[in-house]
C-alpha cells in the first residue's frame, strides 16, 4: 500500500502558510524536499493521482553517470555536449558530469535497488553496478533497475520524502506575488474548486514536461507544460522551447499514448529496419542505432509511412526477459513478442528540452521561484537532451535547488497579491478541444516543421482560446491562459494552448534545423544561431 503525506493546515480564509511549496511530485521535487534541511515546512501541491509522480515513474531507461573503468566526467561532458548539437552550456554539463555519482551513491544509502553486475548483487560499491549504454552515449553509462528505473527511483524517494511533506491535492492556477516580482506562493483550485492560497519562502516549481501537449506521446496526458505556463504568465523568462524531443521508438499502435520501446534495447543489440528488411541506421550515423535521439528519430520518419520496425530477435530471449521485463510484457499485451518479431515504432513526444531559465542552482529570472527537472532550463541539454541524463538532472539540480532555497528559510512571509479573479466563460466540449489541441500541435509543431505549417497552428491555437472562453484578436492565447476558472480541466486546456503557443512562436523564430528541431524549409543548421536562445518574457500587465 502506498503511504501519502499527510495534508497541510488550511485556514478558515483557505491559506496555508509554509517554508517552501514545490509544485510537483516527481523526482525532482521528492529530491528537492529530501534535501532541504530538517525541519523545514515543505507543502506540495500535486494535481496528480495519489500516490503517482507524473511521468517518472515512467521512465524505463537509466540514470547517466559516470561510473564505469572506461568512462569519466570529462567523457560524459564530451558525449552531452555532442548530443546538444551546439546549445548546451558547458558549466551546467560539468555540473551534471561531476556531482552525479554522488546522487547514486545516495539512492545506494536509500536502498535503491539497481541492477548489480552478476555475483555482486548484495554490493553497496558503485563500481558494482550494472550499466547499459542509450543513445548518444559512446560507452555504457546508464544505471538502472532493470527497465522500470524511473519507478524504483520514485519508490524510495517517495519513502524517503513522505515524513518531511505535506500534500495538498490541488492544481496550481497561478504564482502568488506582485506581477514580476517577489514570488511569494501558490494560488491553487482543490477538487471542489474551491480557492486556496499556499504561502511560502520560496516556490519551486518541478511540473515536468509537455508530452501531453501532442497527438503521439510517450507522457502521461496531463503533462501539458503547467510550470512553464505559471512562470511565462507571472512573468519568468522561459527559454528553447522550440526543442521538444521526440522518442525514436514508441510502438506504433493506439491512438496518442505510445508504448515506449527504451533505448537500452538498442543498446543491447535491437536494430532498426524498413519495411522492405533493410537496416538504414549504419548508413546514416557511425553510431548507428545509438545515435543521438534527433538523429534516429528524424531517419524513422524518413521511412515509408513515417515509421520502421525494432528488432530484438537477436538478444537472447532469457536476456530480453530479465532485462527488459516491463518492455516484454508491455509489448505483449499489444499483441508483440519481442522475443521472435519485428515491431513497429515511431516517433513520439517523449521530453521537453527547454523549460523555465534557471541558474545553476534553480533559481528563476523571478525572486523567490525556483525550478528544477524537466520543467526547468539549466543549460544542460542544448538542442537535444542525452539519454540518460534526464534523472540525473532531476536529482542533481533538485539537490541544488533545495541548498538555495534553503538560504530563504529564515526570511518573513512576503504579501500575496490580489487574488484570482474567476472567469467561468463556457468553454464547450472539452475532450474534443484537447484532442483537437494535441492533432493541431502534432501536425503544426511535431518531428517535422515548416514556417506554413507555424503559422496554420496558430490560427488553430487562436481558435481554441477563443473556444476556451477568450476574446480572440492580438495576444488573444496569452490573455486566455491568464483567466482562471473553478473548473481545473478548463484552467490546464488554457494554459496548454498557451504552452503550445509558445512553443509554436519558438519554432517559427529559429529558421534553421537544430538537435530535436526540424524545419522542412530550412533544413541545415546555421552558424548565425550557434549558440543563440530564443528567450521570451511577457511584458507586465
Amino acid at each position: 500500500m502506498t503511504t501519502l503525506p499527510p495534508p497541510p493546515t488550511i485556514g478558515a480564509d483557505g491559506t496555508i502558510e509554509t517554508d517552501v511549496v514545490i509544485v510537483g511530485a516527481g523526482l525532482a521535487g521528492l529530491y528537492a524536499a529530501l534535501e532541504l534541511p530538517d525541519g523545514t515546512d515543505i507543502v506540495v501541491v500535486d494535481k496528480g493521482t495519489p500516490g503517482r509522480s507524473g511521468s517518472s515513474p515512467w521512465a524505463q531507461g537509466g540514470m547517466a553517470v559516470a561510473l564505469g573503468p572506461d568512462d569519466s566526467p570529462a567523457l560524459h561532458l564530451a558525449d552531452t555536449l555532442r548530443a546538444g548539437d551546439g546549445l548546451c552550456d558547458p558549466a551546467a554539463v560539468h555540473v551534471l558530469a561531476t556531482e552525479a555519482p554522488a546522487r547514486v551513491q545516495h539512492l545506494l544509502r536509500l536502498g535503491t535497488r539497481f541492477d548489480r553486475i552478476p555475483g555482486r548483487e548484495d554490493s553497496l560499491d558503485p563500481a558494482d553496478l550494472h550499466l547499459a549504454r542509450e543513445g548518444g552515449q559512446t560507452v555504457s553509462r546508464s544505471v538502472h533497475t532493470a527497465d522500470a528505473t524511473g519507478a524504483e527511483m520514485v519508490r524510495v524517494l517517495r519513502a524517503a520524502a513522505t515524513p518531511r511533506v505535506s500534500r495538498l491535492p490541488a492544481a496550481a492556477i497561478r504564482l502568488a506575488g506582485e506581477p514580476h516580482g517577489q514570488v511569494t506562493g501558490v494560488w491553487a483550485t482543490d477538487a471542489d474548486g474551491r480557492l486556496l492560497l499556499v504561502r511560502a519562502r520560496a516556490v519551486l516549481l518541478a511540473t515536468g514536461g509537455c508530452g501531453g501537449l501532442f497527438a503521439a506521446t510517450t507522457n502521461p496526458d496531463n503533462a501539458t507544460g503547467d510550470g512553464v505556463a505559471l512562470a511565462h504568465l507571472a512573468g519568468a523568462a522561459v527559454r528553447d522551447l522550440e526543442f521538444v524531443q521526440f522518442h525514436p521508438t514508441g510502438l506504433a499502435v493506439g491512438e496518442s499514448w505510445r508504448f515506449l520501446l527504451t533505448e537500452a534495447l538498442r543498446g543491447a543489440g535491437a536494430t532498426l529496419h524498413a519495411a522492405d528488411g533493410t537496416r538504414f541506421m549504419p548508413a546514416l550515423h557511425p553510431d548507428a542505432e545509438l545515435a543521438p535521439r534527433h538523429v534516429v528519430a528524424a531517419a524513422i520518419l524518413a521511412q515509408s509511412g513515417g515509421s520502421a520496425f525494432l528488432d530484438a530477435t537477436a538478444i537472447p530471449a532469457e536476456q530480453l526477459h530479465d532485462e527488459f521485463p516491463t518492455v516484454v510484457a508491455g509489448a505483449a499485451q499489444h499483441g508483440f513478442d519481442l522475443t521472435t518479431e519485428r515491431v513497429p515504432v515511431t516517433p513520439a513526444a517523449h521530453y521537453m528540452v527547454g523549460g523555465i531559465r534557471t541558474d545553476l542552482d534553480g533559481r528563476t529570472s523571478l525572486a523567490g521561484l525556483f525550478a528544477a527537472g524537466e520543467v526547468a532550463s539549466t543549460g544542460l541539454h542544448g538542442a537535444n537532451r542525452m539519454a540518460g541524463n534526464s534523472l540525473a538532472e532531476a536529482l542533481v539540480f533538485g539537490r541544488r535547488a533545495a541548498l538555495a532555497m534553503a538560504d530563504l528559510l529564515g526570511t518573513p512571509l512576503g504579501d500575496a497579491g490580489p487574488p484570482p479573479t474567476f472567469d467561468d466563460a463556457d468553454a464547450g466540449d472539452l475532450p474534443d478541444l484537447r484532442r483537437r489541441l494535441r492533432q493541431a500541435v502534432w501536425h503544426g509543431a511535431g518531428p517535422v516543421r515548416s514556417r506554413a505549417g507555424l503559422d496554420e497552428l496558430g490560427d488553430h491555437l487562436v481558435s481554441l482560446a477563443t473556444e476556451l472562453g477568450g476574446t480572440g484578436g492580438d495576444g488573444a492565447v496569452a490573455r486566455t491562459a491568464a483567466m482562471v476558472s473553478h473548473d481545473p480541466e478548463v484552467n490546464e486546456l488554457r494554459r496548454a494552448v498557451h504552452v503550445a503557443d509558445l512553443i509554436r512562436s519558438s519554432a517559427r523564430l529559429r529558421d534553421e534545423s537544430r538537435g530535436g528541431h526540424v524545419r522542412t524549409d530550412s533544413p541545415a543548421a546555421r552558424t548565425d544561431w550557434q549558440d543563440v536562445h530564443v528567450e521570451r518574457i511577457r511584458p507586465p500587465s
